[in-house]
């Protein structure tokens, strides 16, 4: 007994179909940047949700992580100021940071063969 309903016709109607369609767009990453806020008091972390995904939160050091997109950065960091258990807002300068590290390489190799010969 076969349960499959669909004739090669129709298969082949579906795939034509597929075909036919609008090719699938790349995905496009979207720039985020870290963001650390300093508070004081835990109990109003849960609001910082609202500004971007809270990636981490401490309660002893009282600090949370937030990871934010990079366009909207400008205007969420007064808003994240105003906020009146916010301490202080940093913004990581991991964005900034070469991560380009063979010249760094090459000069450290460099460096120890200079050592190596005196």
């Amino acid at each position: 007994m076969n349960l499959n309903t669909d004739s090669h016709q129709d298969i082949a109607d579906k795939l034509s179909k597929l075909d036919e369609k609008d090719e699938i767009k790349p995905l496009e990453i979207i720039g985020r940047t870290a963001v650390y806020v300093f508070y004081s008091s835990y109990k109003h972390v849960r609001q910082l949700t609202r500004f971007g995904n809270l990636a981490y939160s401490s309660k002893k050091a009282r600090y949370a992580l937030l990871y934010v997109n990079t366009d909207e950065l400008e205007q969420i960091l007064p808003a994240l100021d105003k906020l009146h258990f916010v301490k202080q807002v940093k913004v990581s300068e991991l964005d900034n940071l070469n991560l380009d590290f063979a010249a760094a390489f090459q000069e450290t190799v460099s460096d120890n063969q200079k050592i190596a010969e005196a």
